[in-house]
């Protein structure tokens, strides 16, 4: 029997090895915990070389596409480098080149063209310092060119007619971005080439109004290419309305020949402007033109604005007179050089009714339409615009015109219609076309027009 000291001593041996056991299997759970998480390590780590890898290709896709996009946006911009261009706007009815010019005839137009080209490429350079080199440069003019051609003859600068048409053939000839356009025989064609404005057909036989798609000025502003406008036709009050919303714009500049038009002036200040008189003459030379038996010679700037209603400009005028004496000048004081009264007359509804009035001939009214003589003045005997007025004021015109006048008048409709009492008023108060069905007239139908009463 083992004594009690023994077997403390192996109790202690077997305790020990028990101690050092239970640590061997923590030790070996603890390795087995530290291998999953090395392992587990290593699977996020490999995770994230395969991300890595992934996003690397990416990139390199995205790289790659980023430079052919770059290369594609090079060639592109490089393309519409070799389409910038500048436009160049010429009224030729209101900004006229030089006297020595169309006098050379066809070489005057091919030199013409160049000072032209070469006063705007120095302006451009100045006002588009970043602009391309290579830049080029369109130059379209616009005129009725049969009247110009007359102007210049009536005016002495050239001894036939035929001249202006060899001027244009030089001007366009010499580059082949240079047109000299023949717009029509009519004093606004032009401006509808430019402007895009709308015109009120005088023929009764045609109903409504002839309404001309957005022109060229708006064109071009919008067209991408366009790297700037350089427009020509200071003399002309109607081109305020067009260059009014881009006021402030620093792809416009405005070139002066003849002094701007009084709107025009206005509007200066907020464009570039400039000048080319080694190109266009200062002052616009006077249009002599023949109405029947009488000789006119026109104010050197009609207006293309749409006028304030004379109904309402005549409420400010004096009466009217019936003295036929001669009118010996332009002033607004200047008697009438009609006879006629004007008297408001009523049907039995108490409805205005225009007095009836014949027409001499449609030749007659396009004539006297393109001269654009002031209603007010010729009808009512002076006009209350004074010097701000720009219709034409000239010549003393012969009683039958007047007449004409009067009916050219009435195509306009009176804002107040069959209620007007205005005796001044000279506007139309019924529809002057027998043909009309009434769609889209701002005239009345229908009305009766047994005159009952007249005032």
């Amino acid at each position: 029997m083992l004594d009690r000291t023994e077997l403390r001593r192996r109790y202690e041996t077997v305790r020990v090895i028990e101690d050092s056991k239970n640590k061997i299997i923590e030790a070996c759970f603890a390795y087995n915990e530290l291998l999953s998480h090395v392992q587990s390590l290593e699977r996020d780590l490999q995770h994230e070389k395969n991300e890595y890898q992934d996003q690397k290709k990416l990139v390199q896709v995205y790289r790659e596409d980023a430079e052919k996009c770059q290369l594609e946006l090079n060639e592109k911009s490089r393309k519409e480098a070799r389409l910038k261009f500048a436009l160049v706007l010429v009224d030729g009815d209101h900004m006229n080149f030089r006297d020595e010019f169309i006098q050379g005839g066809q070489k005057g137009g091919r030199f013409a063209a160049r000072a032209l080209i070469k006063a705007v490429q120095d302006h451009v350079r100045k006002v588009e310092p970043a602009a391309s080199p290579n830049i080029y440069y369109k130059i379209r003019v616009y005129a009725n060119v049969a009247g110009l051609a007359d102007t210049y003859h009536n005016n002495s600068i050239v001894s036939s007619k035929n001249v202006l048409n060899s001027f244009i053939q030089g001007f366009n000839m010499e580059d082949t971005l240079c047109d000299f356009v023949d717009a029509g025989n009519g004093k606004e064609c032009s401006d509808v080439k430019i402007d895009g404005e709308i015109l009120l057909s005088i023929d009764p036989r045609v109903k409504g109004s002839l309404t001309y798609p957005p022109a060229l000025f708006e064109h071009y502003f919008l067209d991408i290419h366009c790297q700037h406008i350089i427009f020509c036709g200071s003399g002309d009050n109607g081109y305020a309305r067009v260059l009014g919303p881009h006021r402030g714009s620093d792809h416009i500049s405005l070139v002066e020949g003849p002094p701007f038009a009084r709107e025009l002036r206005d509007l200066a200040s907020d464009f570039e402007t400039t000048s080319f008189p080694e190109v266009f003459r200062s002052k616009k030379m006077s249009r002599k033109v023949s109405l029947g038996d009488t000789t006119a010679t026109p104010l050197p700037t009609p207006p293309r604005t749409p006028t304030p209603n004379y109904a309402s400009i005549a409420k400010r005028t004096p009466p009217i007179s019936n003295d036929s004496t001669p009118m010996t000048n332009t002033s607004t004081k200047a008697l009438a050089t009609s006879s006629l009264k004007l008297v408001v007359c009523k049907n039995a509804n108490g409805q205005r009714v225009d007095s009836p009035l014949q027409f001499s001939t449609n030749g007659k009214l396009e004539a006297l339409k393109r001269h654009r003589f002031c209603y007010q003045f010729y009808i009512l005997g002076s006009c209350s615009w004074g010097e701000t007025c720009t219709y034409n004021h000239k010549p003393r015109l012969v009683e039958r015109d007047v007449v004409d006048l009067m009916w050219i008048a009435r195509l306009s409709a009176c804002p107040k219609g069959l209620e007007c009492d205005d005796q001044s008023c000279v506007t139309g108060h019924r529809c002057p076309r027998e043909s009309c069905t009434g769609s889209d007239c701002k005239f009345p139908h229908g009305v009766d027009t047994r005159i009952v009463t007249p005032n």
